[in-house]
């Protein structure tokens, strides 16, 4: 039950990384983040259901992507691989 949490808790905060535009350095804030959506969301869910859809987060309990791969863009504006 704890892993099934943690890792709502990790794909929610990988979903806030993403709205903020992938900033380095922030995912320790964006933990807490998303662990105090957990925490919230648990207490207006008296049966401990985890349900994050149904405050509008879909983003939560989407499969996540990895990082795009760094390096010199092309130059037509695309990323080189």
């Amino acid at each position: 039950m704890e892993n099934d949490r943690e890792e709502l808790i990790k794909r929610r905060a990988y979903a806030i990384w993403e709205q903020e535009g992938r900033p380095d350095g922030q995912d320790l804030r964006h933990w807490e983040q998303a662990a105090r959506e957990m925490q919230r969301q648990g207490a207006s869910n008296p049966h401990g259901r985890e349900n994050l859809e149904s405050e509008g987060t879909t983003n939560a309990v989407s499969t996540p992507k990895p990082p795009a791969p760094r390096g010199k863009p092309a130059r037509n504006g695309a990323r080189a691989h």
